[in-house]
């Protein structure tokens, strides 16, 4: 049953993954909205879990603020109560249906996405099956001593029931299945109802677990989601504690034990929405105070849109990786600045600020292509294999011309030490060289990641435009030294070394630009 909800989950988030993630931005624009968003996008993905993570990959970024992610976290727990109810029936002839539709598309389907949703209607077809075998099987478990007799001692134990109902939630990471073993369970008369009933709040108080431990390394902003969910489910479990009897009774005129149990579920959520939905915002304020996100002293990550979580979602996934490279661009660029500055102050460079620049290129770029590995082992069509490809290429492209502008900068600097300066004549064809890189570095991730053939012929002519420029550098420079121009003469070692830098940085940037061609556009659109 745990395998089944797992290909459920995955084959919808392969299938779906750009248009779940569009639906659920949408929850910046309300509570209610929030609230409608999640409960669907769950009902979906049948795991709560799935939508928390998610939800706090965004607030972690700043896209979602903490109301509008405490809204989508009631609206996820009452999307997998409806999940319970719909599996809740017998539906085990379905089941073999099911997984037989579902081998036929995902062995047979052509597109991707005809694929991922073969996965998931096999994983719904699992869990029928699985439901049915725990029917099936069920009358020895009754029959049993050791069952009756530990059964019989939880009946009077609450809060032990709690606690290993909710250390059992935590382990197979999913509510969904907890709820449906205990209805399943139930209707075999192996749980009696009263105990039924706390099993489900157990259910429910540990289901909040696994988002809490996986927000952790993230920082507060992201963790309030999941941490306000599990306070909103403690304070309601405390509530209704108390009634449990009542509200047996009264769920009893709807159904045998098996669905109390799945109805009292999708009561209880409801009850939590209905309570602290529109307390979010109060809620979102006291999360902040007792968890500030003060920054102070924080560790930048070393990439910022790497989200492990998209590994499964391979177009979701290379977006990311897309944007990652946008980063790395702005670190050469910065370094390039660096260069110039210094040699048009003629004063000393910042060699210091290049080449930390230079170390957070690399270790981006080797965070990145772990990632497109990552993405790359993941079942993932050729197209988006493709663009995987394209990204490393040019992530090394990148990574060479990060080197030599470094280089670039050191050189510079070792003469600036010995108080040796450009002529004028000089320093101002270095810097419309430079003007010319800068110009080029800007351009070539729009040339390779959008396929504009415009953008790449102007990096061309810019290409023969820089040699042409180097070659006239290299005979004026010739002049000076005729003419006995001191300045040139000290700097004749550092003038060549600086134009064949030119060259080959401009040589990678133009290459990375051929990169991907008119296919690649899809990977900035995801």
């Amino acid at each position: 049953m745990l395998w089944g909800i797992r290909l459920v989950r995955t084959g919808f988030i392969r299938a779906f993954g750009g248009s779940l993630r569009h639906y659920l931005g949408l929850a910046i624009s309300g509570r209610l909205t929030s609230f409608g968003v999640g409960l669907a996008i769950t009902v979906f993905l049948q795991s709560s879990t799935a939508t928390a993570l998610i939800i706090s990959s965004f607030a972690s970024k700043g896209l979602v603020q903490t109301p509008a992610a405490l809204a989508v976290m009631l609206g996820a727990d009452v999307g997998t109560s409806i999940s319970a109810q719909i599996l809740s029936f017998n539906l085990s002839w379905l089941a073999y249906a099911a997984i037989l539709m579902g081998f036929f598309l995902h062995g047979r389907g052509g597109r991707f996405a005809t694929r991922q949703i073969g996965r998931a209607i096999v994983g719904l077809g699992m869990v029928l099956l699985a439901l049915s075998l725990i029917r099936m099987s069920s009358q020895p478990l009754r029959e049993a001593d050791g069952l009756a007799y530990v059964l019989s001692a939880l009946e009077g134990e609450v809060l032990l029931t709690l606690f290993l109902m909710a250390v059992l939630t935590w382990l197979v990471h999913s509510s969904l299945a907890v709820v449906l073993l205990t209805a399943s369970l139930a209707s075999a008369g192996i749980v009696p109802a009263g105990t039924g009933l706390v099993m489900i709040l157990g259910a429910n108080i540990g289901g909040t677990i696994p988002p809490i431990i996986a927000t952790l390394s993230t920082g507060p902003q992201s963790q309030h989601a999941a941490l306000g969910n599990a306070g909103f489910k403690l304070l309601a479990s405390l509530l209704v504690l108390p009634f449990l009897p009542w509200v047996g009774e009264r769920l009893q005129s709807f159904g045998g034990d098996a669905q109390v149990l799945v109805n009292f579920h999708l009561t209880f959520n409801l009850l939590v929405a209905t309570l602290f939905l529109p307390w979010v915002q109060t809620a979102a304020a006291l999360l902040a105070r007792v968890f500030p996100d003060t920054g102070a002293g924080a560790v930048e990550p070393v990439t910022k849109y790497l989200d492990k979580e998209l590994i499964t979602s391979p177009a979701l996934a290379l977006t990311s990786a897309t944007r990652e490279l946008y980063r790395v661009n702005e670190r050469i660029e910065d370094s390039l600045a660096l260069l110039s500055g210094g040699i048009a102050a003629r004063d000393q460079v910042d060699v210091h600020g290049a080449q930390q620049n230079r170390a957070r290129v690399a270790a981006m770029l080797e965070e990145f292509k772990f990632y497109l590995t990552d993405i790359t082992r993941e079942e993932i069509s050729e197209s988006d294999s493709a663009k995987a490809m394209n990204l490393l290429l040019i992530a090394t492209n990148l990574g060479h011309v990060s080197e030599l502008v470094t280089n670039a900068v050191e050189l510079t600097a070792s003469t600036s030490q010995e108080q040796i300066r450009f002529s004028d004549a000089g320093t101002a064809e270095l810097l419309e060289m430079l003007e010319l890189i800068h110009q080029g570095i800007r351009l070539a991730l729009s040339a390779a990641l959008l396929g504009d053939a415009k953008v790449r012929k102007t990096l061309q002519k810019g290409r023969k435009e820089l040699e042409r420029m180097v070659d006239e550098s290299r005979q004026a420079h010739f002049t000076r030294l005729a003419d006995g121009t001191l300045s040139s003469i000290s700097t004749t070692s550092l003038h060549n070394e600086l134009l064949r830098d030119f060259s080959r940085i401009y040589y990678h940037i133009y290459t990375a630009s051929k990169i991907g061609g008119r296919d690649s556009s899809v990977m900035i659109r995801g």
